[in-house]
């Protein structure tokens, strides 16, 4: 099964529109599309270990570069389907709104090439 549209938006809300992995500023209208700002839905425990389609188990992330659904949600390889850790998604905050989320420390502000 795949996230309902629904939970796709709400998701997305909750993030402000950025990746939950990198913070990066995606657009809406690039769902699944390999332009800028393309993005994915991603389920945070697989399916395949009864990670529900809910929006508690759902992150959004980027597909292009840096590609965080390859190489966040799976380890760099499409065959992996393990679960996410929090600390592997900093910008992902529940009941929060975006805008007050601290950056993590250490991490460089992202800059649009």
């Amino acid at each position: 099964m795949a996230f309902p549209h629904e939970t796709v938006q709400q998701a997305w809300e909750r993030q402000g529109g950025r990746c939950a992995a990198c913070g990066k500023v995606l657009h809406w209208t690039n769902r699944d599309l390999g332009e800028c700002g393309a993005w994915h839905p991603h389920h945070i425990l697989p399916q395949n270990q009864k990670g529900a389609d809910h929006l508690n188990n759902c992150a959004i992330l980027c597909i292009n570069y840096p590609n965080c659904h390859l190489n966040v949600g799976h380890g760099g390889d499409w065959t992996k389907q393990a679960p996410l850790s929090k600390t592997s998604l900093p910008y992902l905050r529940f009941g929060e709104p975006f805008h007050r989320v601290p950056r993590p420390p250490g991490r460089p502000p992202w800059r649009p090439f």
